[in-house]
């Protein structure tokens, strides 16, 4: 090197490279890991969310407000629904047109494209067992809210790309809705 010569050699120029690249390698999976997370918290609290405000509408029109989840293909979509005879959502009263919905049916990828409604064969559903569906509201596969804020009691489960599970569980009588996730380590279901 020349006196005043301020550049760096072609052999400090690949070691810092290879620092570089070896850092970025070890956060990597770190940085994957906490997205993967944060994108089923995030479809899951939007479930939430859509079910809270429904419950709060149907106290406030004094009708069954609700979400209809049937399968497309091979995924899960959902629609909002109301009641329009006073008889609750009924599937019957869908086909003939009496309940009527909001839009088309959409899956939870549509707002949160990382993410699916449903559960691995490896995963037990909440109650335990390895044949529940991903959607778990009785046969019908609604999620009803009455005008006295009760609702049909059942669970959705969101699936991420990487494999993490978080369930959006509704209890019937009090109407309660909470998010909780499955412990790969625990093999077990907890609240967030």
């Amino acid at each position: 090197m020349v006196a005043g010569d301020t550049g760096a050699s072609l052999l400090e120029m690949l070691v810092t490279v290879a620092l570089v690249a070896t850092v970025t390698a070890t956060g990597a999976p770190a940085v994957i890991h906490a997205r993967d997370a944060q994108d089923g918290r995030q479809a899951a609290t939007y479930l939430v969310g859509q079910f809270r405000l429904a419950r709060q509408q149907a106290v406030l029109a004094g009708r069954h407000i609700g979400f209809v989840f049937d399968r497309s293909g091979e995924a899960w979509v959902f629609r909002r629904c109301e009641d329009q005879d006073g008889d609750g959502l009924l599937r019957l009263d869908l086909a003939a047109g009496i309940d009527t919905c909001e839009g088309e049916a959409r899956s939870i990828d549509a707002w949160y494209p990382r993410t699916t409604i449903d559960r691995a064969s490896t995963v037990p559903d909440l109650s335990g067992q390895m044949t529940g569906a991903a959607v778990a509201f009785g046969a019908s596969g609604i999620a009803s809210f009455s005008p006295l804020g009760s609702s049909s009691s059942g669970s959705v489960t969101v699936m991420t790309r990487g494999g993490r599970h978080y369930a959006v569980r509704v209890a019937g009588v009090t109407g309660r809705i909470r998010v909780v996730r499955f412990s790969v380590e625990t093999r077990r279901w907890i609240d967030l």
